[in-house]
């Protein structure tokens, strides 16, 4: 009976495995490898354990853990998928699900809720942001994970979930039962018209109803009679390749070549053309943004519209994300999505960057969401016997990266012939740079300080009678308000030279450190100091500190006009919700990117050669490019310096 459990057992892995790996058999040649004998092996190891071991392993366990191991060696964008993480998948891609319509996330350890979802079940009862989700069906939240509320919070539509809120401002915990709903989530979160009569849409995902939410929203631009068209896809993680063909569809000819894959199974070699004419009139001018976070399905579009000269990209390289998956079914249940090809541009680039198609090595990011090694990034050094075993590594590593070299070709657009270049990810005609925040804005930002101050100076502003409109701007109350707040919260500014103080104070013993009683390293001792020397090095170092400390405080007031505008962002928010035209207008303002687009949809010379000979460069410049690109705004004015 033994024997046959585990033959079954066996002829289970042996399944999993022909099916994952033993897809394209007529692909592959006996003297490229030994793919059955391989299998066998492997076979005969699995059975070594689960007669031998020590321990009883379930086979499912077994299982499970081959196939991870497998996936690990290839690239960052394969994946195995349980029943449960297979939905999740489907409501990624589809865009639909049964829920409330909120953003959440885990805010000083308490559900909170971020924003509600504009006409959503959430947002007709009245759900804010901020809220705090205490109780959901009389259970208690503490502890829950994002993703565990979202198991309780979602459900059949139809059905009903109670929760209970705590509100900043209200006496009392207030209980909600909310009706749960279909949710689309929007690919289109926002369009309108812009200074000088030029149309902004801007697209958040490929789900399934994109190609229709961005064709209605260019009609209803057009309506408008705009002048041209800043179509932004930054941010854009990509999805449905239908989606990406279909979208591209609304800016080129029918019948123009938008994208091909080539894998190596036969099946896998194919090209996509649109179907249908465009909808954005031909002549219109077209900028595209994009930047190092668009990718797959984003750098489809931005490719077709580059390599058929139909507009003008803008921003920064994109990430590089050109390769195919296909969800596989395994078994009734579990599934795996398995890259089966390349993405190549109309003009024979391929999208993929080499370095995204590596995975398992320590330098490697993993988008999937992989943790790193227990070391934190820290080099540790060779251990003897393990040195080979880390050159295998390198080894292993290298030969991931030999099957997929970088292109360092260049190529030629369709239309007009303008030089483009390979290397992955689409590099923009025209790069312009977002300008980083400052130390002190990005610390601001990193502990989520505008979100709670608008929390709780929304109570303040309403018991003053102040409200919250399109053109609000903080007055000098509000922002004393918010300094007071970072002083109640312990909000501490470091700069690069206070951390490296703070350093040397513990390593002299001017502040204590209880990590250094256990240093094994004879070089980092404390120094032997007497107790007047220690006396004069402790007040050298309080004067040091106050002046650290001032410059902190300038640094933050130098960064003033930018904390008004995210505290007016913030409390946009909190009135509105995030996906309100004024929470976008409002951001929209400041944004250089979108600026440098606008400046070149009006300036008609510029953006015209830069269709007939400009050529893609991979060098950033600040701001717009050296190519010419006018400074003057689309009101014909030049901008404030």
């Amino acid at each position: 009976m033994e024997k046959k459990s585990t033959k079954s057992f066996l002829g289970g892995v042996l399944l999993v495995v022909a099916v994952i790996v033993g897809l394209s058999v007529d692909s592959i040649g006996a003297k490229e490898d030994n793919f059955f004998a391989d299998v066998e092996r492997m076979e005969t190891v699995a059975a070594k354990i689960h007669q031998n071991y020590v321990e009883e392993v379930p086979s499912k366990e077994l299982v499970d853990n081959a196939i991870k191991g497998m996936t690990q060696i290839l690239d960052p964008h394969t994946s195995y998928f349980e029943a449960k993480e297979y939905e999740d998948l489907r409501t990624q891609t589809e865009g639909k699900f049964g829920g409330l319509g909120i953003i959440i996330s885990i805010r000083d350890k308490v559900l909170t809720v971020m924003t509600p979802l504009s006409g959503t079940p959430a947002f007709r009862a009245g759900l804010q942001s901020g809220d705090q989700i205490i109780r959901i069906d009389g259970v208690s939240t503490r502890g829950y994970t994002s993703d565990k509320a979202l198991t309780k919070l979602r459900g059949e539509p139809g059905t009903e979930v109670r929760l209970l809120i705590r509100r900043r401002g209200e006496a009392q915990d207030q209980e909600y039962l909310i009706r749960r709903d279909i949710i689309q989530i929007k690919s289109v979160p926002f369009y309108g018209v812009l200074e000088g009569g030029i149309g902004y849409l801007t697209l958040q995902q490929f789900s399934q109803e994109a190609g229709a939410e961005v064709e209605k929203a260019v009609k209803d631009l057009l309506k408008k009679n705009i002048k041209g068209l800043v179509f932004d896809l930054r941010h854009n993680p990509g999805g449905l390749l239908p989606q990406a063909i279909e979208v591209s569809e609304k800016f080129l000819p029918k019948k123009s070549l938008v994208v091909s894959t080539k894998g190596r199974v036969r099946n896998q070699n194919k090209e996509f053309y649109s179907n249908s004419g465009p909808v954005l009139p031909a002549d219109m001018p077209l900028v595209v943004l994009v930047d190092r976070s668009s990718a797959s399905a984003s750098e489809i579009v931005s490719g077709a519209v580059q390599d058929w000269d139909r507009g003008i990209i803008l921003g920064d390289t994109t990430f590089g994300k050109g390769s195919v998956q296909s969800v596989l079914q395994i078994d009734a249940v579990n599934h795996i999505k398995l890259t089966m090809a390349f993405y190549y541009t109309p003009s024979g680039r391929c999208i993929n960057r080499a370095e995204n198609f590596v995975r398992g090595g320590e330098d490697v990011d993993d988008e999937e969401g992989e943790e790193g090694d227990d070391e934190g990034g820290i080099p540790v050094p060779d251990k003897g016997k393990d040195k080979g075993k880390d050159k295998g590594k390198d080894r292993d590593k290298d030969a991931k990266k030999d099957r997929a070299k970088t292109d360092t070709a260049t190529y030629r657009t369709k239309g007009a012939g303008r030089l483009v270049f390979g290397g992955g990810g689409i590099v923009p005609d025209t790069v312009v740079l977002r300008n980083i925040p400052a130390s002190a804005l990005r610390a601001l930002l990193l502990k989520d300080m505008f979100f709670q101050f608008a929390n709780i100076e929304y109570v303040r502003l309403q018991k003053r009678g102040v409200k919250i409109t399109a053109d609000y701007a903080p007055d000098e109350a509000t922002v004393k308000a918010f300094y007071a707040h970072l002083d109640s919260v312990n909000f501490t500014f470091q700069s690069l030279a206070q951390a490296q103080f703070d350093e040397f104070k513990k390593r002299s013993g001017i502040v204590e450190d209880s990590t250094l009683k256990d240093n094994k390293n004879p070089y980092l001792e404390p120094p032997k100091l007497s107790a007047a020397e220690f006396g004069k090095l402790k007040a050298a170092s309080e004067r040091v500190d106050s002046v650290l400390a001032a410059d902190s405080r300038q640094a933050m007031r130098q960064c003033e006009p930018e904390i008004k505008r995210l505290i007016r962002d913030a409390l946009l928010v909190r009135e509105f919700g995030q996906d309100h035209e004024s929470v976008y207008r409002s951001k929209l303002a400041n944004d250089e990117q979108l600026a440098a687009a606008l400046r070149l949809i009006v300036d008609k010379p510029v953006y015209t050669r830069l269709l007939k000979v400009g050529a893609a460069k991979p060098a950033a410049a600040k701001g717009v490019d050296s190519k010419g690109v006018s400074d003057k705004a689309p009101d014909g004015k030049k901008p404030a310096k």
